[in-house]
């Protein structure tokens, strides 16, 4: 019982909130980045603004890099992206795209 416990105590605790950051923030494509793109996409019934500020900030890098990469709007929903959470993260970096 009480190695159980130890057991239970010693282990790392994951935050699933961080983890989709993690994916959002790294270079290039994984199944990771392309899980989070449509966790984060499915997030459209929060506003925006109550979402935490670093996955806002995670979300706005990785649309900054595909509008940079000349993705357009229908590719990037396709990778994921709701078009409510790509739209407000466009308008926060002051892009537009076709």
């Amino acid at each position: 019982m009480k190695q159980e416990q130890e057991t239970l105590i010693a282990a790392p605790t994951v935050d699933p909130q961080e983890e989709i950051c993690r994916a959002l923030f790294s270079d290039g494509e994984s199944v990771q980045k392309t899980a989070a793109r449509k966790t984060v996409g499915a997030m459209t019934q929060r506003p925006w603004q109550q979402l935490p500020s670093r996955l806002r900030t995670a979300i706005r890098c990785d649309v900054g890099r595909l509008v940079d990469a000349k993705k357009t709007r229908e590719q990037i929903v396709a990778l994921g992206y709701s078009v409510e959470i790509l739209g407000q993260a466009l308008r926060d970096i002051g892009k537009t795209i076709a």
